[in-house]
């Protein structure tokens, strides 16, 4: 090696050389970062690895630095989550321009002359010229495992440490050339190993030969060292650590260590010199049991890997002991046999013995030092790694150590408290019940329940994941019971979709075994063969082989259904307003949950289409023909195999519906991460909607009896693609004929899941123009039929006083409305709720009959018999009334964008008309002592009317546009009155509720504030005996209340129409932002709409400067708002309508000129807003606990 290439080396001890001998001694401090000798590397210079822009530089007096100091703690635990493992990769090219940059800085303080300068390639090592040009720059990590260098965290790493995690050579390599070093110098070489185990744990203080000789007092001499560690305060060490470059450093730890024994095995060192193994598991010994976590865990790992390494020579033993007895054996029986082999053999048998027994004392020793003592430790890092060998002791020598009394601590360790414990033991358990699950009947017997239990129950979902895997290697064995079958096939509808996912193999399996049950009991594969042959594809209406699949399936979900409607009691929802007035979007049933996940793995629910054709098949005609003519066939047999039950039907329309979505519907939200290959082409999706469009009037002419499987039937329509109706004229009468079904369906039921369906149906077709006139016909007739309905009552009853019907004639009026809560979302019904009628008993139009059934929402009485189906009557009211309303605000904008007349009969009948509705409306709401669902729902209908008319007030207020003064009414504000004596007391009664069920402690009242009321709504105080899913389901509820109602109120402020005039004015502002910090995130962001700031950034603004810095010049010209700002960069004349918000600037002196102009400040201030930020202390994180475990 030429002497110009030293300063590459932190030292001149090159660990590259081929002797201990040649190693000249140099007492120079070694740095932490070694790095190899370039000797095996040469390449040509090549630019473009030099010129990499994105590397970082390190001067040479940080790089002392910073592996004196290591990684900073927080950017470690903040790098760490923020990068992902290609970038960990990178960790090493990341430091090799920092040596490379630190050794051109050494050479340039030397005075001899430099060594010829050489590329370097990602780092400081050289490559070959022959290879230089063609390795490519960029993709370094294909070249060899020895760029995988670990950064060294001391400085005064030397020796075996830096031979092991910085020199680059192989673990083999290194454990070579320790073994020269052992010959020369025994105890030296051996202070070495125990060394690096100490400096791997973190440990700058050394051993030294002295150490080693005195065993006696090893002990004494680690509290030395422990005591000397604990003055340091470090809290890292480099197993644990997430700086850069510590990636490999476990394997290259136990590569070393696995590489050593196994050299020691080969020379028979480790049986000549047996004190050299009892020296090292004395130190590792007692390492392993340190109180000091770096310690303890680092030993732990050490003493695993030699334990690892020694079963593997025990192996190797075995198989040479066998090798040795066969060939004895062999050569004995022979007559001629060659006395000197056989002499020979017999020699290196007793010593293969001999060894074996040697090795199994080691063995067990070590065992029950380390493992059996670090199982159970406090650290779940240890207690993985320990967990982690056992599993490979286990798959290497399962003679031994697939005995119970290894076995058991894998038992043991599945019900560890640690996610990622319980995750190794699954996966260990995996490796071994592989491998040999039948050899394992008593320990599967045992802990079988617990791994079930797992699977089921447990609170990590990963675990469950992994559980479910080694369950379903039991169940391909046939070790679990008939229960725990049903258990885990019940998973297949958990609400965790990657729950579902792992069990989608678990349940195939079931499925294809009932299957070959079915065909067994039929007759068998050969006798189908001979009676179905090959099936045409495009065949689903006659009988078909696979439909005995479809009725395995069927019967296996129906068995899983009825289980688990047994465990888990119906939840009744109450009246809920109807359950009709949010009109959210029902969640997928477990049915359609479970065939999302089946889709990809059942051809049978892939291809829908045998699926369709088994359900239109008249099975009970098949059913009776084959018992009539009393034969046995397999064709009959078949026949009454398959033919499905009244239930099987209902969930084998639930997977239909599924099994279309998954193929025909475009990507949604459930497939978003799946695979795209196996979706059919844009011209069969076409043909399979023309398809399906056939099948719907087919399929509700068989099940539209039943009205939630003509429910489920009519989903189906959602997932057609109309423009294939529209494009190709010739199918118009398909679809025609569909939408006769669909209207023969919502006029034949009044079940609201029918219903809506039907009106997703028709307001889905409508989006098509050449459809629209079509749809518009058959929602005509509905409307026909529906009015009628309803004046028929109305003539024969006074529809606005409550309590003069009876039960069933409510039920029929609640039908009624119903229908037409549905329609008047679907077009616009203006014109036809503001016909008169054509009978002298009801000629008023139907609007005003709606409008005055509201009015029957005035509770007087209680009435325990009557009050919810009452309510529910008004309820339906008031969603028909407020649709009709918006439908009409939709006119009146047309209008006046297009600046057109208005007549004045047409505004005084609406005016009136909505005067009268926010009456019924308010009388409604103040006629109820709490807040029941009818309550909340007035409240937040009466925000929304009067918000939907702010549109005119820009228009109203405009000196060009006079003629539109008279829809001034439409403007006016709620009543003030309503703030104090009504709105605020049930804002007080949703938000106390709320926080009694989730514990939130509230402020208390200002001074100028009424004092709260003690008195709670009555359901509240009844959740005693409440589950703890229905306690979370009453919060959730509680939290929606409150939201919804505050959002109606915030809405309202806003557009100014409450909370504006009188002398409460502002008062529902600040209460409202009393508790904006108490009630959670979600309350919070609905409030925020309240900050003026936060409006203006949502359209694109930027926050007022803050009021002292304007001084004066605040007083002189009022802020403009965003809205202001817009109108005076609009040249146009036509009044704008845009922003509904808008309102002139208020007069000079009043409280809301003066909060523009930043003179008063704003009342909707928290104090606790800074509760939620913590204070910047800029100490670091504490760091973890690693003493007194």
């Amino acid at each position: 090696m030429s002497p110009s290439r030293l300063p590459l080396m932190e030292t001149s001890d090159n660990n590259a050389t081929s002797s201990p001998a040649s190693i000249p001694d140099n007492s120079r401090r070694r740095s932490g970062r070694v790095v190899r000798a370039p000797q095996k590397f040469s390449p040509q210079p090549n630019p473009s690895q030099n010129d990499h822009p994105s590397k970082r530089k390190r001067g040479p007096d940080h790089d002392d630095e910073d592996a004196e100091n290591g990684y900073p703690e927080e950017a470690e635990e903040e790098e760490e989550e923020l990068s992902d493992p290609d970038d960990e990769d990178d960790d090493v090219a990341e430091e090799a321009p920092s040596r490379s940059k630190k050794t051109k800085s050494k050479q340039k303080s030397r005075p001899k002359k430099p060594a010829p300068k050489r590329a370097k390639v990602n780092g400081s090592a050289p490559v070959d010229a022959a290879s230089a040009t063609n390795a490519p720059a960029v993709k370094l990590p294909n070249r060899p495992k020895k760029t995988a260098r670990v950064v060294i965290a001391h400085p005064d790493g030397d020796g075996l440490y830096a031979d092991v995690f910085g020199s680059g050579d192989s673990s083999d390599d290194v454990a070579a050339h320790w073994f020269q070093r052992y010959q020369q110098d025994d105890a030296k070489a051996l202070t070495d190993v125990i060394n690096c185990v100490l400096l791997a744990a973190g440990c700058d203080q050394q051993l030294t030969e002295d150490d080693i000789r005195d065993p006696d007092n090893s002990a004494n001499k680690l509290s030395e060292l422990e005591d000397a560690y604990q003055q340091t305060n470090i809290s890292d060490y480099p197993l644990i650590s997430r700086a850069k470059g510590t990636k490999n450093f476990r394997d290259l730890l136990i590569g070393f260590f696995d590489s050593l024994i196994g050299l020691l095995h080969q020379t028979d060192v480790l049986y000549s010199d047996e004190d050299l193994l009892d020296n090292v598991q004395r130190w590792v010994g007692i390492m392993s049991s340190s109180s000091l976590r770096p310690f303890r865990h680092t030993a732990t790992t050490v003493g695993l890997a030699i334990l690892t390494s020694l079963i593997e020579v025990t192996k190797q033993l075995d198989d040479r002991i066998t090798k040795s007895n066969q060939a004895l054996q062999t050569e004995s029986g022979r007559r001629g046999k060659n006395k000197n082999l056989v002499e020979n053999t017999r020699k290196a048998l007793d010593t293969a013995n001999r060894n074996r027994e040697f090795i199994d004392g080691k063995v067990k020793d070590l065992f029950d030092i380390v493992f059996v003592h670090r199982y159970r430790d406090i650290d779940q890092k240890i207690r993985s790694e320990c967990i982690e060998a056992l599993g490979t002791w286990v798959c290497t020598l399962p003679t031994v150590y697939m005995a119970p009394e290894y076995l058991r601590y894998l038992g043991w360790l599945l019900s560890d408290i640690s996610v990622s414990t319980r995750l190794e033991v699954l996966k260990q358990l995996g490796r071994v019940l592989k491998r040999d699950a039948e050899k394992l009947v008593h320990f599967i017997d045992r802990f079988r329940p617990r791994l079930v239990e797992m699977a089921t129950r447990d609170s990590d979902v990963s675990v469950r994941v992994a559980a479910i895997g080694v369950v379903d290697i039991l169940r391909a064995s046939g070790m679990l019971d008939p229960q725990e079958i049903d258990s885990v096939n019940k998973l297949l509808f958990d609400s965790e979709v990657r729950v579902r996912k792992a069990v989608v193999g678990f349940f195939s399996a079931l499925v294809q075994e009932f299957t070959e049950n079915k065909i067994d009991e039929i007759g068998g594969s050969e006798a189908l063969d001979e009676v179905f042959g090959e099936e045409e594809e495009d065949d689903y209406d006659s009988l078909r082989k696979d439909w005995i699949n479809i009725k395995a399936l069927a019967e296996n979900f129906a068995v899983y259904d009825a289980q688990l409607n047994e465990e888990q009691d119906e939840i009744r929802h109450g009246l809920d307003v109807a359950a009709d007035v949010v009109n959210a979007n029902m969640p997928d049933s477990r049915i359609a949950l479970a065939t999302q996940v089946l889709y990809e793995k059942i051809p049978e629910i892939n291809n829908w289409q045998i699926l369709a054709g088994y359900l239109l098949f008249d099975h009970s005609t098949s059913a009776k023909s084959g018992s009539r003519s009393k034969t046995h066939t397999v064709e009959a047999v078949t026949k009454r195999t398959v033919a499905p039950e009244p239930r099987e039907e209902a969930i084998l329309l639930d997977v239909l519906a599924a099994a279309v979505k998954e193929g025909l519907a475009p990507s949604t939200d459930h497939d978003r991460h799946k695979k795209k290959t196996g979706r059919v082409d844009l011209d069969a999706q076409d043909d399979a909607g023309i398809k399906l469009a056939s099948l719907i009037p087919r399929l509700l002419n068989k099940f539209g009896s039943d009205s939630a499987m003509a429910a489920t039937v009519l989903r189906l329509e959602h997932f057609l693609d109309l423009d294939v109706f529209q494009q190709l004229r010739q199918n118009s009468a398909t679809y025609d004929k569909l939408l006769d079904e669909i209207t023969t369906q919502f006029n034949r039921h009044v079940d609201q899941g029918l219903l809506n369906e039907a009106t997703a149906a028709f307001i889905h077709a409508r989006q098509y123009d050449e459809l629209e006139e079509s749809t518009d016909n058959r929602i005509a007739e509905l409307w026909d039929n529906s009015l009628n309905s309803l004046r028929g009552i109305d003539k024969i009853c006074e529809l606005s006083a409550r309590s003069n019907l009876d039960r069933t004639a409510l039920t029929e009026l609640s039908q009624i409305l119903m229908k037409i809560s549905k329609l008047v979302t679907i077009s616009d019904c203006v014109d036809v709720l503001e016909t008169p009628g054509t009978s002298r008993d009801s000629d008023q139009p139907a609007i005003n009959i709606l409008t005055n059934i509201v009015h029957r929402g005035l509770l007087i009485e209680p009435n325990d018999d009557l009050d919810d189906p009452e309510d529910e009557v008004v309820a339906f009211a008031i969603k028909s009334c407020q649709f009709y309303f918006m439908w009409k605000v939709r006119r009146l904008r047309i209008i006046v964008e297009s600046n057109a007349d208005i007549a004045d009969d047409d505004v005084d009948r609406l005016v009136v008309l909505r005067k009268d509705f926010v009456t019924n409306l308010i009388e409604t709401f103040s006629s109820r002592g709490f807040n029941d669902d009818l309550r909340l729902f007035a409240v937040g209908s009466a925000c929304d009317l009067c918000g939907l008319f702010v549109f005119l007030r820009p228009v109203v207020q405009d000196p060009q546009t006079s003629k539109y003064r008279k829809l001034r009414p439409l403007l006016e504000e709620l009543p003030p009155a309503l703030i104090t004596k009504e709105i605020i007391p049930i804002f007080d009664a949703a938000e106390r509720a709320y926080a009694k069920r989730t514990n939130k402690q509230l402020n208390d009242p200002d001074d100028d504030e009424d004092p709260l009321d003690d008195e709670l709504p009555p359901e509240d105080d009844e959740d005693e005996e409440l589950t703890e899913q229905e306690r979370f389901a009453a919060e959730l509820k509680a939290e929606k209340i409150l939201c919804e109602l505050t959002g109606k109120l915030v809405l309202a402020i806003l557009a100014k129409v409450i909370d504006q005039s009188g002398p409460d004015a502002g008062k529902l502002r600040k209460r409202l932002n009393r508790n904006k910090t108490k009630l959670g995130n979600n309350y919070k962001d609905v409030v925020a709409y309240l900050d003026e700031d936060h409006l203006r950034e949502l359209r694109g603004g930027k926050k007022k400067p803050a009021a002292k810095a304007k001084g004066k010049e605040a007083a002189k010209k009022p802020a403009l708002s965003a809205e202001l700002v817009i109108d005076d960069d609009d040249d146009d004349e036509t009044p704008r309508v845009d922003d509904p918000f808008e309102d002139p600037e208020p007069e000079e002196g009043t409280v809301e000129d003066l909060r523009r102009r930043e003179l008063l400040d704003d009342p909707i201030e928290d104090d606790e807003d800074e509760e939620e930020v913590p204070a910047a202390t800029g100490e670091p994180m504490e760091d973890d606990e690693v003493i007194g475990d």
